[in-house]
């Protein structure tokens, strides 16, 4: 996992194991919204505004399959909510 902190957004880069073992990839609801995936590989954008606000709103309005928030074991923002 590579944490890349900018001047506002910070972005982690993780493998596809990393994703699946930290991030719940592939586990439904369990899995963390903030996971996003592009042609390199997955990254959390739980830090990275705009896009973290795009996602929060959707998860208020249940419009996400993936309901997790991150904060747990192993994750970046291990205790952050």
């Amino acid at each position: 996992m590579k944490k890349i902190i900018g001047d506002f957004p910070t972005n982690v880069e993780m493998t596809t194991t990393e994703a699946k073992e930290i991030c719940k990839l592939g586990q439904g609801d369990k899995c963390c919204a903030f996971l996003a995936a592009d042609g390199n590989g997955f990254s959390c954008i739980r830090m990275d505004y705009p896009m973290n606000s795009t996602i929060l709103t959707r998860l208020e309005d249940g419009t996400m399959n993936a309901k997790g928030r991150g904060g747990w074991e192993g994750c970046a923002w291990e205790g952050s909510i």
